[in-house]
């Protein structure tokens, strides 16, 4: 059934479960949505009660899975995969099999054979491929010698891949294959609601089709009301056999009412985003709160940037994806560069150069890093952990000695030049411990596999010790 995006396609939704359910709240029932945001966001609308019980028991949601189709073809044909010795395919993977196949015969790619932007533009081409049949992949090849070396190149990594790994069409396969053969794994799924399908590719069609021979399928499609933008879902529909009448056009202003919706002209991207914190400063002042106003854009570039700078500049607490890159940022960027060092065998412009970055802390106190730098140069530092320990403490001995030949020969120099010596010597002592710490330390967490949250716990204490615990940031821009 068609419907219109928003609180009208979930109040059907809502019915269509309450619908399957009857009076019984534990009554399984799939939802196939084309996103884990849309399912989230369905979910908990339809728990709260706004739109009315889901079922005559009572206000609450139970039994009721909300699954992309990718997640429900892994949920139906992961296993048979495995079972087979295949694993899943990835990016990497991909890219090694079609770097192969230039390698061996680059054709008409052979002058740019080695570039990364032809190997990516492959990779994506071969996603894109997978969902084509035989029969369209051999009427593109006839298009040109272009189209018909990249379908060459196509089908050699994939003849390669296809033995030892699997992709997402692959899963959809088994997943249908699965559902033929397995009576309980549609009993599971309960009846089942295909709700807002957006694009599907051709495999994804074939499965859902297949569920609709095993299982009650209602398929709740919405329309923006231009034919134009409805043409993906009226493809996607078709592609998992539903028929359907064509939507009824409806007016926009019944959405964007005029009493609601305004529209303003604006020369440029910065005065766009400066009409946008106007409207927002004056509905602040009309007293909608905060938290109740977006501001959405179209692209992050430029406007992602702009929103930011001009409502810092109001003085306006936001809330949204960050403009900064988290390498941007003193920690992200200390620890990056922390754990860079041991591919440069710790080279001693590498070392004091993520010193530079950030303020880094030794035994409590900021590290001296002007003083280690001019110690590390004296002591002729290059790289490796031999320097680092040796040099250093050599350094050190030869500035206490000196200290020492300064107290026994009072007269030949001021005593402030042996106190010199000895604050040297223990500052080389102290950039040896440290150096030697981070090497040993890093070494120490490269030494064997470990699961991620091991990495986390590692990483979190190594930012505590190098930037200093919570207190020690308090004084921090929040930025």
């Amino acid at each position: 059934m068609w419907v219109r995006y928003g609180r009208p396609a979930a109040e059907v939704l809502r019915a269509a479960i309450a619908a399957a359910k009857g009076d019984e709240p534990l009554t399984p029932v799939t939802v196939l949505v084309p996103s884990n945001h849309v399912g989230v966001a369905a979910r908990r609308l339809l728990a709260s009660g706004a739109l009315g019980p889901v079922c005559t028991k009572g206000v609450g949601i139970v039994a009721v899975n909300f699954l992309t189709p990718y997640r429900l073809a892994e949920l139906l044909g992961a296993a048979p995969l495995a079972g087979s010795g295949r694993r899943p395919v990835s990016t990497p993977v991909i890219a090694a099999a079609l770097r192969a196949a230039l390698t061996d015969n680059p054709g008409l790619f052979a002058p740019v054979a080695a570039h990364p932007a032809t190997e990516s533009a492959l990779v994506d081409s071969y996603r894109e491929l997978r969902d084509v049949s035989s029969q369209a992949l051999d009427a593109l090849a006839a298009t040109g010698e272009r189209a018909a070396e990249v379908v060459r190149l196509h089908r050699i990594a994939r003849a390669a891949l296809e033995p030892h790994w699997y992709d997402e069409q692959d899963l959809m396969i088994s997943a249908e294959q699965a559902l033929l053969s397995n009576d309980a794994a549609h009993r599971n799924l309960g009846a089942t609601i295909v709700y807002l399908p957006q694009q599907l590719s051709r495999h994804s069609g074939r499965l859902i089709e297949s569920l609709a021979e095993h299982t009650t399928l209602i398929v709740i499609a919405a329309t923006t009301g231009d034919p134009r933008a409805d043409a993906e879902v009226a493809t996607s529909l078709a592609r998992m056999g539903a028929t359907a009448p064509a939507p009824d056009a409806f007016e926009p202003t019944s959405v964007a009412a005029v009493g609601r919706t305004r529209f303003v002209t604006a020369s440029d991207a910065d005065e766009e985003v400066r009409a946008a914190v106007r409207a927002v400063i004056d509905q602040v002042r009309k007293g909608t709160p905060l938290d109740r106003i977006a501001i959405l854009h179209a692209s992050p570039h430029p406007y992602a940037r702009l929103v930011h700078e001009q409502l810092a500049a109001a003085g306006i607490k936001a809330n949204g994806a960050s403009v900064m890159k988290l390498s941007a940022r003193v920690a992200g960027r200390g620890l990056l560069q922390a754990l860079a060092l041991p591919q440069g065998g710790f080279r001693r412009q590498d070392v004091f150069a993520w010193l530079a970055g950030a303020p880094i802390h030794h035994l409590g106190r900021w590290a001296p890093v002007t003083a280690w730098e001019r110690l590390s140069r004296a002591a002729a530092v290059v790289a490796g952990r031999h320097d680092w320990d040796h040099l250093l403490s050599r350094l050190a001995d030869d500035r206490e000695y000196s200290a020492e030949q300064l107290k026994e020969n009072p007269d030949d120099e001021p005593d402030w030049k042996a106190q010199r010596y000895r604050e040297e010597a223990e500052r080389a002592r102290s950039l040896r411990d440290f150096a030697l710490s981070l090497i040993d330390n890093l070494a120490q967490a490269a030494a064997r596999p470990r699961p991620w949250g091991e990495h986390a716990a590692w990483a979190h204490k190594l930012l505590a010790d190098t930037l200093g615990g919570p207190i020690k940031r308090d004084n921090w821009p929040e930025d």
